[in-house]
Order: C-alpha cells, then structure tokens, then sequence
C-alpha cells in the first residue's frame, strides 16, 4: 500500500508531454492545446491509477497541468487526488518555466518560483524556504518533456537540473533506440528515451510514439526503492483531433 501510493505521488517526475519535430521558434508546429490520457499501474499489476496530462499555449505563454487520481479498488482503499501545474514563457528556443505547483488533495503542498533575472531557484513547502542557484537549462518535471520537443535533434542537454517542487536534481538523458509497442492505444512504432536523476533517486524510460507526433504513450518510472510505476496512453487529443478510445 505505501509503496503504490509514494510512486503515485512521485510520479510527476515522469508524467510527459507532447512532442514535435524540430522548429525555429517554440510555437510553430506545437499544437496549441491537447491531453494525454495514461492507465497507471504498479508493475504488471493491474490498473490503479488514471493520469490526464493537458497543456495549452498561446505562443507567447504556456500552461501544463496533470491530474491523477486513483480508481478501481485501488480509489476504495485510498482516493488520492495529485495535481501538478507549470507556467511559463514560450521563447525561441523553448519554454522558460516561472511557477511550478503541486496539489494533493486539494491543499497546496509545494511550489518551485523561478526567478531568471536573479538566477535564483526558490523552493516552498509548507513553512519551509529554499534558495538554489538557478541554472540555464533548468526545467520542471512538466515543461521538461516540452522542451526536448523543441531542442528536436540538437543533442540532449546535460548536464541537465530538474525541478519536483521538492528539489532540484541533476539528470542525465539519453536515447536508446527504437522498438515496437503495445499500448491501451494500439500497436505502435516508438523511440525510447531513459532519464536518471544523478544522485540514483530515480530511473524513467519514455516510448515516444514516432507516427503519432512522437507523443509518450508509455512511461515507466523506478524508484530508489525498486517500486515500478508503469503509465501507458489509452486516449491522445491535440488541436480538436481525437485517437483512441473516447468518453
């Protein structure tokens, strides 16, 4: 029980977004608006979870939001409600996150402020304040998956600090090949990308869907503790054009 439900509220760092080929400017080519649908499950255990990722941006700012809640007999033994929020600026070169938020259950649990004309990185919790240096290629857990969209193929960058409202940890990247996979969604063609935070805290691996717009349809996330969160795409939606499975 414990072990589900800490993944479950851990899983920001692995929740993702869209992707896009290579552009000059953030917006063009970057859908407007969209949502992602995931099953989430411990393992190979059944479905405990439901993840909904949605993001919208005007080309100028962007707002990304993931809602989770827990569902089936997993919601009657423990009904979590986890929200994660990102906001920022839409540059040439990608997104500029200002304001990082997590929700759980309604109370405002944590929150990163990114002040770049400082160069300083704030993190809140609760009573709690910290102060961090604020690097170039810093991102959020939200707007990371974005902005490796947006760098298209210029090489992964590291070292590379992400923010989880908690923390800012140092993670390396990297691509590991393309393989054929089965999801909710359907059988499909994908790349597969690998993110480890640095100090071991966690491993992520993201299968990005190659005709479909390299969206993530699988995320698997493994923490330092062993416990698998396996989040797989049963619904994707951007710019009013629907695939999948449908309510």
């Amino acid at each position: 029980m414990k072990g589900w439900r800490n993944v479950l509220l851990g899983l920001g760092a692995a929740l993702c977004t869209i992707l896009q080929p290579a552009f000059a400017g953030a917006a063009q080519g970057w859908p407007a608006r969209g949502e992602i649908v995931y099953n989430l499950s411990m393992g190979n255990g059944p479905q405990v979870g439901e993840a909904r990722h949605s993001w919208a941006h005007d080309g100028s700012t962007y707002h990304i939001e993931t809602r989770v809640r827990t569902v089936g007999m997993a919601a009657l033994i423990a009904r979590l409600q986890y929200v994660q929020r990102s906001e920022g600026r839409v540059l040439a070169d990608g997104l500029q996150p200002q304001r990082f938020t997590v929700t759980r259950e309604g109370r405002a649990a944590e929150q990163a402020s990114f002040d770049w004309a400082a160069g300083q990185l704030v993190l809140t919790r609760k009573e709690r304040r910290r102060e961090l240096p604020l690097r170039a290629a810093t991102q959020d857990v939200l707007s990371l998956w974005h902005q490796i969209a947006i760098a298209g193929s210029r090489p992964l960058p590291a070292p590379l600090q992400v923010v989880t409202g908690r923390k800012a940890a140092d993670s390396t990247l990297s691509w590991e090949g393309e393989e054929e996979l089965t999801v909710p969604l359907g059988k499909l063609r994908t790349r597969r990308l690998k993110a480890s935070a640095d100090d071991g805290s966690m491993s992520i691996e993201v299968w990005f869907a190659i005709d479909r717009n390299m969206l993530p349809v699988r995320i698997r996330m493994v923490d330092d503790d062993g416990d698998v969160l396996d989040q797989q795409a049963s619904e994707l939606r951007f710019d009013m054009r629907t695939t999948g499975r449908t309510q």
